[in-house]
């Protein structure tokens, strides 16, 4: 099943108990259960647009954090999810090549955002999801969310009053691009969340481990989630199946089992990085020319005009020449909201 069906199927009220044997209630997935039920939008990634977003996000050339006028959230609710493993690979490559660089690892098998934004699609709330890959599977909520504001207009307080209740702000002095993109994201502890830290926390090193994991958890999912609107936005035909479930529902439910949600699955083949050639074409070409390199795919813009220069192997021709290598994007002229 996908994650949004183990939200949706959630009846079980988070609940964590303490060494002295106090409870507390959590917010959890069952509380955003409904939500997810009636949202109008609900979108699937395929592996490839995952790791087309985390390229563009981490991209060089003039970089996403000078499109951000040119972003919008593409409704006012929706759910996105994708599968983590590829996130993981190309996060890891992605942070390992900037100076400073690091890898992240980010838990579950997959990863989801249920999103609220304003009318005008410049201001959203972004809940974050994921699957452990645990048996039986049971879906987890990040104790933060995420505020994000594409006008830059938030407040600002360091991480360490997260615990005090602020909206925290994210930043990388070590990678300029990544501390960039966060300048638009603030991040909160959900109300019961921030009840339960600040009753549980109580030395120095128990706060900053609290602090530290709770921004971890979502933190990083800004600039994907970002550059997916973008391509949204600049590129109206990316490939998109609905997924009908009405007989497979029709099955369950003879078998007595929950309908699933149905959800629209989206593609990006256009964006797919080249094939490396074999170590034995690599090795073995005379060098009459460039060594064989690969170049990272970077953005080029001109005012409202974007072109994606793919990521491809540059060097000899005897090893294969590339038809083109660079992608045109264009605005599209109207944008969809509910």
């Amino acid at each position: 099943m996908r994650l949004l069906d183990h939200v949706v199927q959630c009846t079980s009220p988070f609940v964590v108990r303490q060494s002295c044997g106090t409870l507390w209630q959590l917010t959890g997935p069952k509380d955003f259960a409904q939500e997810l039920d009636r949202c109008p939008l609900r979108y699937v990634l395929s592996d490839e647009l995952v790791r087309a977003c985390i390229e563009l996000a981490y991209s060089e050339g003039d970089g996403l954090s000078g499109c951000l006028d040119l972003i919008h959230f593409p409704a006012e609710r929706l759910w996105i999810e994708w599968n983590a493993a590829p996130e993981r690979e190309e996060l890891a490559r992605a942070l390992r090549e900037w100076p400073g660089g690091r890898s992240i690892e980010l838990d579950g098998s997959r990863h989801g955002v249920l999103i609220e934004a304003n009318a005008d699609g410049r201001i959203g709330r972004l809940l974050t999801f994921w699957l452990p890959r645990t048996e039986p599977p049971e879906p987890q909520l990040a104790a933060v969310e995420t505020l994000i504001d594409l006008d830059g207009d938030l407040p600002l307080a360091p991480p360490a009053e997260l615990l005090e209740g602020a909206e925290v702000a994210v930043s990388d002095q070590r990678n300029p691009h990544l501390d960039a993109l966060l300048q638009c994201a603030r991040f909160r502890l959900l109300p019961a969340w921030h009840r339960y830290y600040s009753a549980v926390s109580h030395t120095a090193d128990e706060r900053e481990r609290v602090i530290s994991c709770s921004l971890g958890t979502v933190a990083f999912l800004v600039p994907t989630v970002l550059a997916l609107f973008l391509l949204m936005a600049v590129r109206p035909g990316l490939p998109q199946v609905p997924v009908q479930l009405a007989r497979l529902n029709a099955k369950r439910a003879r078998l007595g089992k929950a309908p699933l949600l149905e959800h629209i699955e989206v593609h990006c083949p256009v964006f797919a990085s080249p094939v490396a050639p074999s170590r034995d074409a690599a090795f073995t070409t005379p060098r009459t020319g460039p060594r064989l390199h690969h170049v990272r795919g970077h953005i080029v813009r001109r005012e409202d005009a974007i072109f994606w220069r793919r990521p491809h192997w540059r060097g000899h021709l005897r090893v294969g020449a590339v038809r083109t290598r660079t992608v045109t994007l264009h605005l599209s002229p109207a944008r969809s909201a509910n």
